[in-house]
């Protein structure tokens, strides 16, 4: 099977590659995408290669942005996977793999070994919206220029402790409701967590907000929780208006007449008289340069220069409030 396409990622480091030693992978034509979290807060060394993915994102906290490592081609197989024999192919089923540096264990969430979330590592959970962007311009980019699907599964599952089981295991560890049946995962396309894949007991990258991702890859980026308006109501944004400029707005048409503070467009009156007072000060200003400068070397006394000055000032502030009336 060809690769087609750019099997580089733009902006990659390319300086952890293993797809040209020991461990390269099989070609394939990826239309499915995996993701995972390291657990960590640095690039993995993934025992040089034998269980690295596509790629790896770190995060540089200081640029918002996130550091790509390219560790295979885009159409290469990576090793991030379990690959039990006699099931299905998990690594080499057309999956492109990401590995994204940080933790999505709720144990983590706030503080790790004395480092605090969103300053020295991410928790992906609630990961900042600028990191989400940074991978959703990746899915964007393996969308456009090879296929891979902008959609992903709906059941992202908490990596935290199973009630059934306390202190046992994580709830998406292991045979958990979201795990895909093998036949699900041959038919499948878009972009799961490696909670999903089957023959694998892993549970990152929890309950990772992809659904953002995918809005963010597709340019959709309103979502009605987070609408800033959301829950304020026109009569809201009316009084805050009015009650900021301490004036009482009329509750009836009658009132209007009889409520000596109101002043129907008052505001946009205020703007209208202020632009033409500059265009009338700029007229005037200008005629008094014009006017002066012809009287250069002319002779005249001062008295004379003053009223051609205040002539020329009239006249050309009569002209802008008569041509401006309909401003």
């Amino acid at each position: 099977m060809a690769r087609t396409g750019p099997q580089k990622i733009p902006g990659a480091s390319q300086q952890y590659f293993y797809g040209s030693g020991r461990y390269s992978g099989s070609d394939m034509e990826v239309n499915c995408g995996v993701a995972h979290t390291t657990e960590g807060m640095t690039v993995p060394s993934y025992s040089s290669g034998a269980e690295a993915p596509n790629v790896t994102g770190m995060p540089d906290f200081a640029a918002k942005k996130i550091r790509w490592h390219q560790h295979f081609d885009v159409d290469e197989s990576a090793r991030a996977l379990m690959n039990k024999s006699g099931g299905v192919e998990t690594n080499t089923a057309n999956a492109f793999q990401i590995e994204l540096v940080g933790t999505c264990d709720s144990a983590k969430a706030k503080t790790w070994g004395g480092k605090k979330a969103g300053v020295h590592y991410i928790y992906w959970p609630d990961a900042p919206d600028w990191a989400l962007a940074e991978v959703a311009w990746l899915v964007r980019w393996l969308h456009d220029y090879h296929g891979v699907p902008l959609t992903c599964v709906k059941n992202w599952l908490a990596y935290g402790l199973d009630s059934r089981r306390p202190g046992v295991t994580p709830a998406s560890y292991g045979a958990n409701p979201a795990r895909m049946s093998m036949t699900a995962w041959r038919n499948f396309t878009g972009w799961c967590g490696h909670q999903h894949v089957p023959e694998n007991d892993h549970g990152d990258p929890g309950s990772m907000n992809f659904a953002r991702v995918i809005a963010l890859a597709k340019g959709t980026t309103h979502i009605e929780e987070e609408d800033p308006m959301a829950g304020i109501s026109k009569q809201d944004i009316y009084d805050a208006v009015w009650k900021t400029d301490q004036v009482k707005a009329p509750t009836t048409s009658t009132t209007l007449k009889t409520n000596p503070t109101w002043a129907p467009a008052s505001i946009l009156t205020d703007i209208v008289n202020n632009v033409r007072a500059i265009r009338a000060a700029e007229a005037g200003q200008t005629a008094a340069i014009t006017a002066l400068a012809k009287l250069v070397g002319s002779g005249v006394d001062t008295a004379a220069v003053v009223t051609a000055v205040q002539a020329a000032i009239k006249d050309a502030v009569i002209d802008v409030n008569i041509n401006s009336k309909d401003a």
